[in-house]
Formats: structure tokens, sequence, C-alpha cells
């Protein structure tokens, strides 16, 4: 479930959406053309510009989908259990000798208290037969995590030898401090996943380049949606609800008391 938030023409509207909607939105502002960013928290930022009738002024509009859960800090032991969740069927509850539920996903278990850490996060739900699948909101936090863009800060004034380049002679001909020195505003803009490598001009300008980078990946994402998935989450037939972080049950709240006695 998400909090979704529209910005109008002179007005904000907010409002909820399910899992199926969110899903329907973004797939609509692939085809529409519409920059698509997701955000770390597991949400999407949907946004578009028209063009107003007679002047032709910009209009900029927006979609906001903030998750009621966050998906919260997704550590290496996290994604590599959603990873093993999303690409190895199937993957199912099961329950121990103990009366603990835990995740068995081909041959691979996942402990019950991940299991409880997950189903508490909101990060898997359970269709039919108790099979489990990744949220949308979990989907979206790690298209987030591994994109992570930055730039780096531009040399400004330096001296060429300063940089390595004793090649270059030429500097600023004026007396005081800065004569023979160069100035740069090149700035690099790289991302985690290690597709993009680019260098603009100036900061704004490799800013640019990695909004870019991240909005082409989160369209490649939707598109690129498993059939199973989005099958799951447009289906007709309603899905159990996951209970909430006040009623995952008892095998749930001994994550909560392992995690304290570890301490």
């Amino acid at each position: 479930m998400f909090r979704e938030t529209v910005t109008h023409a002179h007005d904000i509207t907010e409002g909820t959406a399910s899992e199926s909607h969110g899903l329907l939105l973004l797939r609509q502002a692939v085809r529409r053309g519409y920059a698509i960013e997701a955000t770390r928290e597991g949400g999407a930022l949907i946004t578009w510009t028209r063009r107003q009738l007679g002047s032709g002024a910009p209009l900029h509009r927006s979609i906001t989908l903030a998750p009621q859960m966050p998906v919260g800090k997704l550590t290496e032991a996290v994604v590599r259990d959603l990873t093993t969740i999303d690409t190895v069927r199937p993957a199912r509850y099961m329950e121990s000798d103990a009366g603990r539920r835990y995740i068995l996903a081909g041959l691979v278990e996942i402990s019950p208290m991940a299991t409880a850490a997950l189903r508490a996060r909101q990060l898997v739900t359970a269709e039919a037969d108790d099979r489990v699948r990744l949220t949308l909101t979990a989907r979206l936090g790690l298209l987030a995590l591994a994109h992570r863009t930055t730039t780096t800060e531009p040399t400004g004034w330096s001296r060429p030898a300063d940089l390595g380049r004793q090649a270059v002679t030429a500097g600023l001909n004026r007396p005081g401090r800065r004569a023979g020195m160069v100035r740069s505003s090149a700035s690099t803009a790289s991302c985690s996943c290690g597709r993009l490598q680019g260098f603009g001009g100036d900061r704004n300008e490799a800013r640019r380049l990695a909004t870019r980078h991240r909005h082409d990946a989160a369209a490649e994402f939707v598109t690129g949606l498993p059939v199973s998935f989005t099958d799951a989450v447009t289906a007709p037939v309603p899905v159990p609800a996951e209970p909430s972080a006040r009623e995952v049950g008892r095998e749930d709240r001994q994550y909560w008391a392992d995690v304290y006695d570890q301490r």
C-alpha cells in the first residue's frame, strides 16, 4: 500500500494506492514517456511536463508513491534473501518443528528470524498455497539501491603539474597567486551499477546525466518486470493480506525477542 500524492495545476491531491494501482501508474508512465525514479524508501516519483494551452508555458506535474511502510535499510543479508526468493522457484512458507514459519526457496531455507523480519517490513507477501513473492515496494527499494549515483567536485583552479599534466605549460597569464594556473569545471557522473561513467562540462550537467540514467533504469525496470509478478499483482482473485507489524503473530514476535537477546 502506498500514499499517493498527485500535483495538479493549482492543487495537490493525497490518497492511498494499492500495489496493483501503483503498478498501473508505473506502466502508464513508461508508455507515455514520463520520467520515473525509484526512492530508497521503496516508492517512486513520476514526473512530466505539459504545455499550457495558449501561452505554451511549461506545467510541471508529478505523482509520488510513498510506501506506508518504508523498506528500511537493505543490508547484504536482506538483499541476498530477497534475491533468492525472486530467482529460486518455488518459494513457499513452511513451518518448522517448533511451529515457526520460514521461507523455503528451492533448496534454500531462509531462517525463521529472517523470514519474520521480511514479513514485518512487508518486503514479501503470500499468494495462494503459501507461495511467496516480493512486493512492489521491495522491488523499488532494490532498484534504488542498485542505482546510487554520484558526481565529483570540479577541480577548479589548479596548477597543471599538481594534476600530473606536465605537458600543459599555459595557464592564467596574470600576476598574483593564480599565475600559471588553469581552471576546470568538469565533473564525472557514475553509478553503483557500473553502467554509467559520464563526463559533464560542469557539475550540473553531470547531475543531469545521473538523473537521466536513473530514469532510464527505472523505465527498463518497469518494462522488464516478470510476467509472473505482474499477473500476481493484477490478479482479480483477492490475495490474503499480509499481517501488519503489530499482527505478525507469535513467530514474528519471537524474532524481536531474538534480536534483543543478541544485543
